[in-house]
Order: C-alpha cells, then structure tokens, then sequence
C-alpha cells in the first residue's frame, strides 16, 4: 500500500516537471513583447535627430547621441525642483492617502462598527453623482485656497473609492477570531488596527500604495489647475510644457529658410529622453512591489 502511495507521487511529481515547451516559446515571445518597445524608446533617446529622421527607430542605437538628454539638463535647476516637488506629493501622498483609505475599509469591514451604514453611504453615494470640474475648482480656490500650494496636488486625489473597496474586502477576509482574541486580551481598536490588520494585509496595502504613487508621480492635470509658481511644478507637468514648446518649434520649422542650420534642434530624441526621465524611477521601484501586486489585485475573486 505504502509502495503504491509512493509511486503514485513519484508519478505526480514527475507529471509536475514535465514542462510544455510551447509555453516557454509563448512567455519567452511575450516578454520580448513587452521589453522590446522600452528599449526603443531607450535606444531613441540615445540617436541624434537626423539619424533618428534618417534611418527610423531601432532597438539598439547606430551611434550614441547624448544631445537630447544635454539640451533637457541644460537648466538641470529645473528639473531638480520638479523631481523634487514630485516625490514630495507621491511620497506625502501615498503615506496620508493609503493610511486614511486602510482607517475607512477598517470601520467598513467590521461588523460591530456603529455608524457603517452611514459611512458607506457617505463615500460610495458621491460616487454616482459628480459635482464636475467647475465646482471642485471653485470650493479648491474660493473656500480652501489652495491656489499655488502643493496641497492642491494632493488632497483632491487622497481618497480612491476603489482602493477603499479593495481593502475592505480584503479586511473582510481575516478571521474576526483574531480581532475577538486581541480584545479579550485586552487591545485596543487602534492596536488591532496597526499590529493585527495592517500586519496581514501586506498584499492589498502595497498594491493600493504602487497605485496611488504611480498615479501621483504622473500628476500634471491638478497642476495645470492649480500651480501658477515655476518652482511647484511637478515633473509631469513641466515636461508637459516642453513637449509644448517643442511641437511650437517643430510646426515653426517648416517655415525656416533652407540656408538655414536647424539639424542640431530637439525633435523625436527629446521626446524620448523625457519618456526615459519620466518613467525610470517608477520602474526601479516596481520589482519590490511585484509580489504582492498580483496577490493584492485578485482580492475578493475567489472567496474561501
């Protein structure tokens, strides 16, 4: 009995490792897929302009052109102030904004919370009914004055209804043994809340927080709104202004004299060295949030 039990293991086992070369090929054809596209953005970045309109993109550069990123650091004051105002409004935000929406789905999900009821309705009924660009803009001004402050970058995004729902049903997950075990032994909401919920919900509150900054790094709309001063604008945003300026200088090209040198002007490159500048931190930062990105995104599918 014993020696067919073992058989029938080794027999699993060896099913397990059997691997289906097709499904390499496809995984293997879809990374390239995706990989492939960044690096031509990478490899733009990195040719000159005329080659650039001469021979098109290509995956690795002909020759190494570091113009487009010179012609961005020119004035690398700017830049630096921009880095700096946007990782002060994702850093500042993501740490407020993941904490206030973990605090709201905590009351949601527990049972003996007197007023659930009332809050669900206070934050999934405006939900349905949008006051509109105009009168958020108007009580941002007139009522909060938040005009040339970098709080306007971060408090009208500081709640998602999403995240709230994602972590709610993720709270709703976790044996309410526990919460009863921690009271009677006499802890407090507040200790159940940060040692207890927050420590088995790891999943959920990195993806909620990748999210939340991956939206906040890519601020630029608020800002238009809002900021008026050159030293809060996000990095978004001043890169948005200089994609401007730049299709200003390309439509005015067409009418430049032909004697005239114009070969060294930014184009494409520049372009793609803003796409590089742009997206380069948030992509070092997503390897240490992928493991908990998938598990954190499939929450609430499977109930069990």
């Amino acid at each position: 009995m014993r020696a067919s039990k073992r058989a029938s293991k080794s027999a699993i086992a060896k099913r397990k490792e059997r691997t289906n070369p097709a499904v390499h090929i496809f995984f293997i054809l879809f990374g390239l897929a995706c990989i492939l596209p960044f690096m031509t953005v990478i490899s733009a970045s990195l040719t000159g302009e005329t080659d650039l309109a001469l021979n098109g993109f290509s995956i690795l550069p002909r020759k190494v052109d570091t113009s487009a990123y010179a012609y961005l650091f020119r004035n690398p004051s700017t830049i630096i102030d921009a880095y700096l105002v946007t990782i002060f409004i994702t850093v500042t935000g993501t740490l407020l904004g993941t904490l206030f929406m973990c605090m709201a789905a905590y009351c949601l999900a527990r049972g003996n919370f007197s007023f659930k009821g009332l809050l669900t309705f206070y934050i999934f009924f405006p939900t349905l009914l949008s006051g509109g660009m105009v009168s958020s803009y108007i009580i941002n001004t007139q009522y909060l004055h938040l005009t040339d402050n970098l709080l306007a970058l971060i408090l009208p995004s500081l709640i998602n209804i999403f995240h709230v729902i994602m972590i709610r049903t993720f709270f709703a997950q976790l044996p309410t043994s526990l919460f009863e075990a921690a009271k009677m032994d006499g802890a407090s909401e507040y200790r159940i809340f940060f040692q207890i919920a927050l420590q088995l919900s790891k999943p959920v509150i990195a993806t909620v927080a990748f999210l939340g900054a991956l939206s906040r790094w890519n601020e630029w709309y608020n800002a238009m709104l809002y900021i008026r001063s050159d030293e809060l604008v996000p990095l978004q945003y001043m890169l948005q202004r200089m994609m401007q300026s730049i299709q200003i200088l390309l439509d005015a090209m067409q009418h430049v004299p032909a004697n005239v040198d114009i070969t060294d002007l930014p184009g494409e490159n520049l372009r793609m060295a803003m796409l590089v500048v742009s997206i380069g931190p948030m992509m070092l930062f997503f390897p240490f949030f992928q493991k908990y990105f998938t598990r954190g995104m499939t929450v609430g599918a499977v109930k069990g």
